[in-house]
């Protein structure tokens, strides 16, 4: 498989911008600007010759911009290249888990949501709410002091009136407190891989999960 044969990899897609290969040239190139100097010269009026400073600077002009295309050209190559082995390291996530930075987390038929939250310091105490989707808590983690570090958690679906929630997807919050003061902190939610997008220049690498939909690849923290 060649290293840019994105189309080979299971689950990749591309989003590129596509040039027509008959689409009309419109570069000046070598060859063409040295016969417009050769022309330029034979029906040059003699008694006006171009001075010598003038042609000098004309061919220096065209060196330059050719020189400028040559390095963008040597840029475009790059990036492809960085391209190819972004797409190659990005297909070996298919089929993992991983933790992003989401707000919303997914509760299987038969299983639990799962998380976890980074603390820079220890806390005296953590705790995550779940809602439904009126906006209502429905149930509570409570995890008590955590020291510093990625800090897991799992709902088992359990609500405060103790029946199981549905299946689905339900907004998580956590909270933290430090020395006195409750803060709110980003959780970060579990779930797997199913295929990614590989943008255009400029644009974010799109992941997209088998039960929270897509994210950008920069919201991936962690890969199990």
């Amino acid at each position: 498989m060649e290293i840019n044969d994105f189309e080979n990899i299971p689950g990749l897609r591309t989003i590129a911008n596509s040039t027509s290969p008959d689409s009309e040239r419109t570069e000046l190139g070598q060859n063409e600007f040295l016969k417009l100097m050769t022309t330029q010269l034979a029906n040059q009026d003699p008694f006006k010759p171009m001075e010598n400073g003038e042609f000098m600077g004309q061919i220096a002009q065209f060196g330059t911009v050719n020189g400028i295309n040559e390095l963008l050209s040597s840029f475009q190559d790059l990036s492809s290249s960085l391209q190819s082995s972004q797409a190659l390291e990005a297909s070996s996530l298919i089929g993992r888990q991983v933790l992003v930075n989401l707000d919303q987390g997914y509760l299987p038929q038969n299983g639990s949501l799962l998380g976890g939250v980074e603390l820079d310091s220890s806390a005296s105490d953590v705790a995550v709410n779940v809602f439904d989707a009126s906006g209502e808590v429905l149930g509570r983690v409570e995890l008590g002091a955590q020291p510093a570090g990625l800090v897991q958690f799992n709902w088992d679906g359990t609500t405060f009136s103790g029946q199981r929630a549905p299946s689905g997807r339900y907004r998580i919050e956590v909270e933290a407190n430090f020395g006195g003061i409750t803060e709110s902190l980003t959780p970060q939610v579990l779930d797997t891989v199913s295929s990614l997008t590989l943008a255009g220049a400029g644009q974010q690498m799109q992941v997209e999960l088998t039960n929270l939909g897509s994210v950008n690849f920069n919201q991936v923290n962690q890969i199990q």
